[in-house]
């Protein structure tokens, strides 16, 4: 049985928040704004909000709250670095909750999003209504490295393409690389060429076990027929998100500790998980260890599926959770 998601509920408001620093925040609402307050966490680090997350949600029973973070999406600066770790990613959702005049609200997050909504929910349980994670991130030095230098067979020959790419230096690993060519240089050249393979290998990561071409919503790479000479708007998003992407890898996503910091807080939450079982870029185990540390976890085991939202299973077992939502409120 196939899952029908909503219509694509238009943003009723778009704006900026200032959050300091220079740092100006892209946020949008849509659906009803006597509904059910729901912020929606993307992933990464360095992607954005999307359109195909909004329609998750019944826009006649949710409010539905986006925002890209900081150097990322339409937020300014593009590709921002500076001033930009975890602590101030908590403090921008805090900021917005806030500005949004909202006495709580549901928290959904996928992957890096997941990294994100535990540390939020554990810093802030008494405005959070109930969490969603979707493939959650725990920011471990094991899940890095395995994205970095150890794929899976099936996703290895697109590393090598991306590996390929890069300046290493003698001594240095792919992410160091990475980390110097996106934040220490100006070679648009170069990081174009890297960001064009890194995306295509990333791709193949989020799809994992099934092949590119079955799966509806993949990150798309540039176009075979473009060389590094033709360059793009969209070789400047990718640039950016790269470039956040590394940034926060490099220094293993800020995070202070564990992610799962104060278990105690996670156990009085009403909390959901959806994993698939073969998730490339972050290992099943990890919802495992959540579910170990707060028992009253809802934990949804999807057999056969990866790390992609839009598979059929994940897709699913998310929205079906979402509802689940809207039918308790």
């Amino acid at each position: 049985m196939t899952t029908t998601l909503f219509p694509d509920a238009r943003p009723a408001c778009q704006a900026w928040l200032e959050v300091g620093a220079g740092h100006r925040l892209y946020f949008q609402t849509s659906g009803n704004p006597q509904g059910i307050p729901v912020v929606w966490l993307h992933g990464g680090p360095g992607s954005s909000s999307t359109a195909f997350h909004r329609r998750f949600l019944n826009p006649s029973k949710f409010w539905i709250i986006q925002f890209d973070q900081r150097g990322c999406g339409k937020s300014e600066p593009s590709g921002g670095i500076v001033t930009n770790q975890t602590h101030d990613l908590i403090s921008d959702i805090e900021r917005l909750r806030e500005h949004l005049g909202l006495a709580r609200w549901h928290v959904v997050g996928g992957s890096w999003g997941g990294t994100l909504a535990l540390i939020y929910a554990q810093a802030h349980p008494n405005v959070v209504s109930r969490v969603l994670l979707r493939s959650p991130f725990l920011c471990t030095p094991l899940e890095i490295d395995n994205y970095m230098e150890h794929p899976p067979e099936a996703c290895r020959d697109l590393w090598r393409l991306f590996k390929n790419q890069l300046p290493i230096a003698v001594g240095e690993s792919m992410l160091a690389c990475c980390y110097r060519v996106f934040c220490e240089e100006q070679d648009q050249s170069t990081q174009t060429r890297i960001a064009r393979a890194w995306v295509t290998y990333e791709s193949a990561m989020n799809l994992f076990p099934k092949a590119p071409s079955q799966s509806a919503q993949p990150p798309q790479p540039a176009k075979p027929s473009q060389t590094a000479d033709t360059h793009t708007t969209a070789d400047d998003e990718l640039i950016a998100r790269y470039r956040v992407h590394s940034h926060y890898l490099q220094h293993h996503c800020f995070v202070d500790g564990d992610v799962l910091a104060q278990p105690q807080t996670l156990r009085s939450l009403d909390l959901t998980i959806v994993h698939g079982e073969a998730d490339a870029l972050c290992p099943f185990k990890n919802s495992l260890t959540i579910e170990r540390m707060a028992p009253q976890t809802r934990l949804i085991r999807v057999a056969g599926s990866g790390h992609d939202l839009s598979d059929k299973g994940i897709l699913a077992a998310t929205f079906a959770e979402i509802e689940r939502w809207a039918a308790a409120s």
